[in-house]
């Protein structure tokens, strides 16, 4: 395959994973709501750093170590399961908090509160790297030069930003917000309660998989 080529194909296989809700999209939608674009944007780039850092593990080959580890993987799953657990506990009682006091305390927090948020959400999740793997070894192979995988490695990194910073950006928008407050209660459940789901599932096969 042509090395340009490969680049394209490797960037266009991620982008299209944009439209598969998952954790990461959540957590970012959920922090835009609640606190703000400058939250949920910091939240953007978490995930982006944990794309960064599991695609280069992928294009180097060093992820593949990760993953023939069952132990080290076992552990991400069961920790990272752990933490999303925890965030999405904190997003259901979030409910009960009067509404404006919780559209505007958080803004006030730390920028490494919500950036470290977005990263360990992105590195808790284990399937992150097995999705890279996959996409590499249909895209790329021993023959395909390094300019081509630094290329890939920045294309999926920029998409992965552009893409967090527009959600933060849509969802941070007065009107969304107003309308999160409304529906706040119900939002917060309905939010707290699918990110759980995810949690739990990595759990599961943190500890069935051993």
């Amino acid at each position: 395959m042509d090395p340009l080529h490969a680049v394209y194909l490797t960037v266009g296989l991620f982008v299209i994973t944009f439209f598969n809700p998952g954790a990461n999209l959540f957590v970012v939608v959920q922090t835009s709501l609640a606190s703000g674009r400058r939250a949920g944007v910091l939240t953007g780039l978490g995930v982006a750093l944990g794309d960064a850092f599991y695609s280069g593990l992928g294009l180097f080959g060093l992820a593949t170590l990760i993953t023939q580890c069952e132990e080290i993987f076992s552990l991400i799953r069961i920790v990272g399961g752990a933490y999303l657990l925890w965030f999405a506990w904190c997003s259901m009682r979030r409910q009960s908090t009067p509404q404006m006091s919780t559209l505007q305390q958080p803004i006030n927090a730390p920028w490494y509160v919500f950036f470290r948020r977005g990263l360990i959400t992105d590195l808790s999740n284990p399937q992150t790297v097995l999705f890279f793997i996959s996409i590499f070894s249909v895209t790329l192979n021993a023959e395909t030069p390094t300019w081509a995988r630094l290329m890939a490695w920045a294309g999926i990194v920029l998409a992965s930003i552009i893409w967090r910073v527009f959600l933060s950006q849509a969802f941070s928008l007065p009107a969304m917000r107003r309308a999160y407050g409304r529906m706040q209660r119900v939002a917060s459940r309905v939010i707290g309660a699918i990110i759980g789901v995810f949690a739990l599932r990595l759990i599961y096969e943190g500890v069935t998989q051993r």
